[in-house]
């Protein structure tokens, strides 16, 4: 990883006249490799293995230059292991770390390639399924990925790991582990889920000889639908309606308007009540993609929320809801409330 001096014991063997050489010393940027090396130095990786055990020096890496907010202008590979923190194992799972602005910090940002497997309540592969990946949306084919055979989901150059850049005179690093949301729907529509991954959790698999972030596996369950009339997406005006109220209404109106129109971002649906799991700082309610209302729907005076596990949820615009739209439940039995 990107700590300065890290060494780790290699396993030295002779194959075929190949042998392993174990790698101590540093490489070219300063930086220790944790792994053995062959003598085409590709690096030995153990399947399984945590994610932290991981020699990121052949990861792809950007080094934000800090002037501004995310500007990804140059590589890493010339990043100088002097000053960087010495991290132990342990002490690399999701940190309580915000960087509050975009100040000047030269935070390095790591990419690799990751993998997840959709499987049913009994635990059989779900072939065909579609992943959404973050805010991708419905008709964006560049961040949907599809099951193969077994299962599985592939996606190229995820930004799983932050090294962030700490305010101190020898410019230290602090590593922050990335968190991805990704929904799953069958290809029938009828299996789904909205989960949050932490990279911190997940495991190092080898395909065609490269290092992949194995998120685990992502189990689908029944899934539903929900009509909403478009008018009873605008908030009514009443009588009682206060003056703050009568402004957020108007707010929410022509926001409403904007969205469902051909260039708007959706409508989207968020749940009422969101369980964060343990060591996470924030998960966002919101079940990416929104929903795209059609020409059809428009001619229908409806639009269908599809893929919808069991739960409590609302109608959402650009991050808030307003009370004057009602909220609905789904159940166990799929019914509406």
């Amino acid at each position: 990883m990107i700590f300065d001096k890290v060494a780790k014991l290699g396993v030295a063997m002779a194959m075929l006249g190949l042998v392993v050489l174990t790698s101590c010393s540093e490489n070219d940027n300063g930086m220790a490799s944790s792994y053995s090396e062959t003598q085409t130095g590709k690096p030995v990786i153990r399947p399984g293995m945590p994610i932290a055990e991981l020699d990121t020096t052949y990861l792809r890496k950007v080094v934000n230059e800090g002037h501004g907010c995310g500007s990804l202008a140059k590589s890493a590979v010339n990043v100088e292991s002097e000053g960087v923190a010495e991290v132990d194992s342990a002490e690399t799972e999701v940190v309580q770390y915000f960087r509050i602005s975009c100040s000047a910090h030269d935070d390095i940002y790591l990419y690799i390639k990751t993998r997840g497997q959709i499987v049913d309540s009994e635990g059989q592969p779900v072939v065909g399924a579609v992943i959404y990946e973050n805010y991708c949306s419905f008709d964006d084919e560049r961040c949907q990925h599809v099951t193969d055979k077994d299962g599985y989901f592939y996606i190229d150059s995820v930004h799983f790991l932050t090294y962030l850049q700490m305010d101190d005179p020898k410019g230290k690093y602090l590593p922050d582990y990335e968190l991805i949301q990704l929904r799953a729907l069958s290809a029938d529509f009828s299996l789904g889920a909205n989960v949050f991954m932490e990279f911190s959790k997940a495991t190092v698999a080898v395909v065609d000889d490269d290092p992949v972030a194995d998120l685990g596996k992502i189990v689908v369950e029944p899934v539903y639908t929900a009509k909403f009339y478009l008018d009873s997406l605008f908030a009514t005006e009443v009588d009682s309606t206060l003056e703050y109220d009568e402004r957020d209404n108007e707010r929410w109106n022509e926001t409403m308007t904007k969205n469902i129109g051909k260039d708007g971002d959706g409508i989207c649906v968020a749940l009422n009540e969101v369980v964060v799991p343990s060591g996470v700082r924030f998960v966002p309610s919101l079940f990416y993609p929104c929903y795209k209302v059609t020409e059809e729907d428009y001619k229908n005076g409806y639009v269908i929320f599809f893929g919808l596990p069991e739960g409590n949820y609302r109608i959402d615009i650009n991050g808030f809801g307003n009370r004057h739209v009602p909220d609905f439940i789904i159940t166990g039995d799929g019914s509406v409330k």
